[in-house]
């Protein structure tokens, strides 16, 4: 029984040993910074004058605001177009990669270039592609014929958040091509060369042999997207500051507005709470799905 003991527990120490400066990282810059948001949440304070504890004030007071729901609704849109697109786009030129080998490399690295340019100037480039005079959209479309429905992509409300949607939802198509390509790659070869022989053909062994193959990096980027979209801001703030008013704002940019705009940042750390609390959520709910799919 002892020795049982001892083999189970004798590398504890050194297991706490390489743990412990990790943990010690995320319980100073996560863990420690979430309980004060949440203490701030419950709080009235303007940043300069002492705290005033008023319970779910805060948390009421978004619950009756139009303006939440509407970043709330903005942030879900911009979730749901970034897990079609990204993910699909992502998917399908990583096969389309992998199947074309010649000038891979090249291509993969045009692909996953925009993903490490700075939001700021992603945001700003699409600003003067979108801009009514200048812009390389609107002459485009004059181009080919179609200006009539050349606009004012970030004035037009119809096409605003979509507008603003469309920079980050592309800037990142790359870096789930570059995940997938390496998923693609990890597929043994036999496995699609048994497929074929038997008869099946580019599209049944995609779908029969492959996506099966890399189901959990296929979990890893939607995960990614999700997390990525909820916490959205870089560029609704950059192109528009999130107005007019918060039309063009994800909950990213509502919560900087009350907190450093507004001075409130009680009701700022409550919309960060949201925030972390619909990410867990969901996280938690897609983990326990594909879990049980597996299983």
């Amino acid at each position: 029984m002892k020795r049982k003991y001892f083999k189970k527990y004798h590398n504890l120490p050194v297991t706490v040993m390489f743990l412990a400066p990790a943990f010690l990282i995320y319980t100073v810059f996560l863990f420690l910074p979430l309980i004060l948001t949440f203490w701030y949440s419950l709080t009235t304070w303007n940043g300069v004058s002492a705290k005033v504890f008023a319970g779910l004030a805060n948390y009421r007071e978004l619950a009756s605001s139009s303006d939440y729901w509407l970043t709330f609704s903005n942030t879900v849109k911009l979730t749901v177009i970034s897990l079609i697109v990204q993910i699909g786009a992502g998917i399908l030129l990583a096969y389309l990669l992998y199947s074309w080998t010649k000038g891979m490399k090249i291509f993969r690295t045009i692909y996953f270039l925009p993903v490490v340019i700075a939001p700021v100037a992603i945001g700003l480039m699409f600003s003067l592609f979108y801009n009514s005079e200048i812009g390389i959209f609107n002459k485009i479309l004059t181009a080919v014929g179609l200006g009539r429905f050349a606009t004012n992509w970030l004035s037009n409300p119809r096409t605003l958040l979509y507008a603003v949607m469309a920079p980050q939802v592309w800037q990142y198509i790359g870096l789930y091509v570059t995940i997938f390509l390496g998923a693609l790659q990890s597929v043994p070869e036999d496995l699609i060369e048994s497929a074929q022989i038997d008869g099946a053909g580019k599209l049944q062994s995609f779908l029969h042999v492959i996506l099966p193959q890399i189901t959990g990096f296929m979990n890893i980027c939607i995960i990614l997207c999700l997390t990525g979209s909820l916490k959205a801001f870089d560029h609704s703030w950059i192109m528009t500051g999130g107005g007019p008013g918060v039309r063009s704002a994800y909950l990213g940019v509502f919560m900087y507005k009350s907190a450093f705009v507004n001075s409130d940042f009680g009701l700022g750390s409550a919309v960060t709470i949201t925030i972390v609390a619909v990410s867990l959520t969901v996280t938690i709910l897609f983990n326990w799905f594909a879990d049980r799919k597996k299983g």
